[in-house]
């Protein structure tokens, strides 16, 4: 189902988030807070509506363009994968403890300032999410001797699912503990999350968050071979490339800024939605900030059986967060903020600690005889063999899980100059637009 076109009997309230992301239609996408939860969730107003759902999908969008923009400033690597969620899980645990200016900045960094009932909902989305879609790990940890208030404590555990822990002071010992928990929270899909504690640590705040999606659509492993991904006009690497004659995909090509925009579901209620530039030199940023996230749902129209190539990927990505956030204006974290809500000492944050895993491959392919995929003219083609970014997108609500882009799906592979054969099918598969 998708979003209604009019929008006559929303209010002007609606009207703003109603388009964002989600693909569902005007329904609660979560579960009602229950009256006995006091204080924030015993609000009768913090029922998870769609309204609601969607100013948190919109402000987690624009977090993750803000988020992917400064990273890659800072990043000199070839491929990024992030979880604005499980970062913002993390940032907002850290908010429920933080007053005035602090917990400001920090909300108006997420673009959540305007969400209601924020720690609520956070805990309905978590909650949901890792029953069915993903394993993650948030968790606080504080230097030994800092008395934690019981209040913080309680909330803690009611909507983040993890109460803060105290390091024991024993570097060694307080590492294992930490790598055990982020081991058992992504169910042994991270297994050495830090290989060092940061020296001097007061606070640690630390979010892992593993993926594996099944595609709706599987890939036939028999089809999967030897290709090359255009890395510029000049240079390809080797890659393997699974493709498929009639894929049914769901794209379309946005004319203004010259971009094929595809929709590849996965079995869980998730997409995964990848943003392709038919032109080489192209800004990530850019395209980002003026991509029409909010109308995803009518630009989307019915799948067509398309010719497909998509690039095999493992992307893991572990990096401190402290430059990227200060960036974006939370410098405050790392030298005075407000946690008073934790404790009554001076408090602050030394080090945000994230790591993000992402693969993607055939999957579930039960073996079949190899036979050679026949190119039909009368499919379009829709081909991921140039650098591109991608956003897995939750369908229900349209809330960004995960954000990235592959610069170089063969990092360690040496470039080659590109054969003439290889311009010439790169210009074929930019000329198949969607069909009509």
């Amino acid at each position: 189902t998708t979003l209604p076109d009019t929008m006559d009997d929303w209010n002007s309230e609606d009207e703003a988030v109603a388009e964002a992301g989600g693909c569902r239609g005007k329904k609660s996408p979560g579960e009602n807070a229950s009256s006995e939860e006091g204080g924030e969730a015993g609000d009768k107003s913090c029922k998870m509506t769609w309204k609601k759902s969607q100013r948190l999908a919109d402000g987690l969008m624009r977090f993750s363009i803000d988020l992917l923009r400064e990273v890659q400033l800072e990043s000199n690597r070839a491929n990024v994968v992030l979880s604005p969620l499980s970062i913002a899980l993390a940032l907002s645990h850290l908010a429920l403890g933080a007053a005035n200016q602090t917990e400001k900045h920090l909300l108006e960094v997420m673009h959540l300032e305007s969400v209601p009932c924020l720690h609520h909902m956070l805990g309905t989305l978590r909650r949901r999410l890792t029953e069915s879609t993903l394993s993650l790990g948030s968790r606080l940890y504080l230097q030994k001797g800092f008395e934690v208030k019981e209040k913080f404590l309680e909330d803690s555990e009611k909507f983040y699912g993890a109460k803060p822990m105290t390091l024991s002071g024993m570097s060694q010992d307080d590492l294992v503990a930490i790598n055990n928990w982020v081991k058992e929270a992504t169910h042994g899909q991270i297994p050495s999350f830090l290989q060092q504690l940061p020296e001097n640590t007061v606070m640690l705040l630390l979010n892992a968050i593993y993926f594996h999606g099944f595609w709706r659509n599987k890939f036939n492993a028999s089809f999967t071979g030897p290709d090359v991904f255009h890395l510029d006009s000049e240079f390809v690497v080797p890659v393997e490339m699974m493709r498929a004659a009639e894929y049914p995909l769901s794209w379309f090509t946005l004319e203004s800024q010259d971009i094929q925009v595809a929709k590849f579901p996965f079995k869980s209620n998730v997409s995964f939605v990848v943003l392709v530039p038919n032109q080489n030199n192209w800004n990530t940023s850019h395209v980002l900030e003026n991509f029409p996230y909010k109308e995803l749902c009518r630009l989307f129209r019915r799948e067509v059986p398309t010719m497909v190539k998509f690039p095999k990927i493992k992307l893991d990505y572990k990096l401190e967060l402290n430059q990227v956030l200060s960036q974006l204006g939370l410098q405050e974290l790392f030298t005075s903020p407000n946690l008073q809500k934790i404790t009554e000492e001076p408090l602050f944050v030394s080090s945000v600690q994230h790591q993000a895993t992402l693969e993607l491959k055939e999957d579930g392919v039960e073996a079949s005889a190899a036979t050679s995929i026949a190119v039909s003219r009368s499919f379009s083609t829709f081909s991921l063999d140039r650098p591109f970014v991608f956003i897995i997108f939750e369908d229900e609500t349209g809330i960004p899980l995960f954000i990235g882009s592959v610069r170089n799906p063969s990092p360690d592979a040496a470039p080659q100059i590109r054969e003439p054969w290889d311009s010439r099918e790169a210009t074929d598969a930019n000329e198949h637009h969607v069909p009509k």
